[in-house]
């Protein structure tokens, strides 16, 4: 009976964790596209950041450049704004709207 009333009580405080979050998170996105996805051609690329394919078929699929690709995912990935791993030598990019989040909360603490 016990645990099944902490049960309930963590599945309810796990519910209101999630929409006090949501809000940050949308406002946080917001940000990110002004700062960061300020053309067609790197919404294209953060679009294709998956975490399935690597920079070069990012780069052959969307069309652009490997050096410019390049040099967005390492600004992301400098700020720390997406999760990566490695393929062998490939980078694997993948959207994080956490990290995003994140970085924008400590942002604006940093400015206050």
């Amino acid at each position: 009976m016990e645990n099944t009333i902490t049960e309930n009580l963590l599945r309810e405080l796990l519910e209101e964790v999630q929409l006090l979050t949501v809000q940050t998170k949308v406002d946080a996105l917001q940000k990110f596209k002004n700062d960061f996805l300020t053309s067609d051609l790197r919404r294209n690329m953060y679009d294709a950041f998956d975490g399935e394919r690597t920079l070069p078929e990012i780069s052959d699929d969307i069309g652009c450049k490997i050096n410019t690709l390049q040099i967005f995912a390492q600004q992301l990935v400098d700020k720390n704004l997406v999760d990566y791993t490695f393929k062998g030598n490939a980078r694997i990019i993948k959207k994080s709207l956490s990290k995003i989040a994140l970085y924008y909360a400590n942002k604006e603490l940093g400015e206050s």
